[in-house]
């Protein structure tokens, strides 16, 4: 990319108009381009000064204008290229010293963390504001969340709460970049302009109340409490969608939108107290041995014989949604007469849902123990990425755990292998007055169509007797 259309797009960028599939693009080259980089800051000082003057604050007040008689012929001047240059130097400083103290006065982006967040900031331009110890983030500035949850505080008016593990960018004062996270956000009509975006989508806001989830391992999604957003897919066809309040969509990778249930309980709208600590226990263990866990699967769990509500599994081969649960682990392609694929082929974003029931005391169940085998000869299918949500008797769905494991990415595409997970709860218990079950397969990255073979899932628990209350996964 040469000066010229840096420039042109960095323009572009600032004005809001720069087309989504160069946005990549130009951020590699701001990554690896010192130049660029210096250019941007060039272009960044001048964007906020023009901004200032927008609202009538003058960067550069000059005296009242009088008339002048037009001088001798004979005076000398300067040469055009030597004022030029003259003129542009004091304007840079003249605006570097205003942006410092409009930055001062009014910082984009304030964050406030709950007791125990881990966060690391890192920032792109060194000012007063741009050090470990501030709570404000400027253009440019990074942050990462590991455990622990943030608020985010605008000067536009915007609020956010952000949980870890989370990573993102305040690209500009109205633009956050999130790569990792799962956030929540209400935009007043006043900051209508505010800008979302993620690896997967883009949102342009108007005055809404909605909710962000971005993970490498699944589709990024939208969920819309209050008022609509536009959102654009960044994959494929870049389809652009309007979605209202009480929906939700996640950006599938064909370009297209795909209708989810919309989940409040995801969200978080302020700051704990003190952060949950989690009840999870999850055991992750491979072998580059093909069927290392085939004598672990179960035919007496709690989903065995359950026929699953199901949508987006590739059904090629004879693989079934059927299988994941049928306790039979199966073998390698063709292996049994009549069955090509003794399990289920996942695709990004297959969904299957297990209704338990309300068990024998009318209590649903306590869950004790999940199992998850993934396995195959080759082609990266036997990693394995999935969420899994529970839903107590008459309660709303709730996130139970979230399961990225690749370890075999660094075989190659001929290699085959096996993964099992296992999720226990620290008190014996994952989720109590549990009476239906939902899984969703996620991106397993270096395997064909991002997909894995799910050999068996096994869930374990006991009836539960009816309660007023507990019937809660626990955090």
């Amino acid at each position: 990319m040469n000066r010229k259309e840096l420039e042109t797009e960095l323009q572009a960028f600032f004005d809001g108009t720069l087309e989504e599939q160069k946005l990549d693009a130009l951020q590699e080259v701001l990554r690896r381009d010192a130049d660029a980089r210096a250019c941007y800051r060039e272009y960044l000082l001048l964007h906020h000064a023009l901004s200032f003057r927008a609202k009538g604050e003058e960067l550069m007040p000059l005296p009242a204008r009088t008339e002048q008689p037009a001088p001798p012929p004979a005076v000398a001047r300067f040469p055009r290229r030597q004022l030029l240059a003259t003129a542009a130097v004091l304007m840079l400083a003249a605006i570097a010293g205003a942006v410092a103290w409009s930055h001062a006065k009014r910082p984009p982006l304030r964050y406030v963390a709950s007791p125990g967040t881990d966060i690391s900031v890192s920032h792109e331009f060194e000012t007063a504001q741009a050090n470990p110890k501030s709570p404000y983030l400027e253009p440019g500035s990074r942050l990462e969340i590991g455990d622990g949850t943030m608020e985010l505080q605008f000067a536009s008016g915007v609020r956010g709460i952000v949980r870890g593990p989370a990573s993102f960018t305040l690209a500009r004062k109205d633009l956050l970049q999130i790569e990792k996270g799962t956030a929540w956000f209400q935009v007043p009509e006043k900051a209508a302009g505010f800008k979302v975006s993620t690896p997967d989508l883009i949102l342009d806001e108007g005055a809404a109340e909605f909710g962000v989830i971005s993970d490498p391992s699944f589709l990024s999604e939208v969920h819309v409490f209050g008022g609509s957003i536009e959102v654009t897919n960044r994959h494929g066809h870049k389809y652009r969608t309007r979605v209202p309040a009480g929906r939700a969509q996640a950006a599938a990778d064909s370009g297209e939108w795909r209708d989810i249930p919309v989940r409040r309980a995801r969200f978080l709208t302020s700051l704990p107290g003190v952060e949950p600590e989690s009840n999870l226990i999850v055991g992750k263990e491979y072998s580059t041995t093909q069927y290392a866990y085939a004598n672990e699967v179960s035919d007496d769990d709690l989903l065995l014989g359950i026929a699953p509500v199901t949508s987006g599994w590739r059904l090629q081969n004879d693989a079934d949604p059927i299988e994941l649960t049928d306790g039979i682990h199966g073998g390698g392609f063709e292996k049994n007469p009549g069955d090509k694929v003794q399990g289920t082929w996942t695709a990004v974003g297959a969904t299957a849902e297990y209704q338990l029931g309300a068990g024998p005391q009318g209590g649903g169940f306590d869950l004790t123990m999940v199992r998850s085998i993934a396995d195959w000869e080759n082609v990266g299918f036997g990693n394995q990425a999935w969420t899994m949500e529970v839903k107590p008797v008459g309660g709303d769905w709730m996130p139970l755990t979230t399961v990225s494991y690749e370890p075999l990415n660094a075989q190659p595409l001929s290699g085959g292998g096996a993964t099992k997970v296992t999720v226990t709860g620290k008190d014996g218990r994952l989720a109590r007055g549990i009476e239906a079950i939902k899984v969703t397969a996620g991106r397993v990255p270096g395997s064909v169509g991002h997909g894995f073979v799910w050999r068996e899932l096994d869930v374990f628990g006991t009836p539960a007797a009816p309660s007023g209350a507990g019937h809660t996964p626990p955090p």
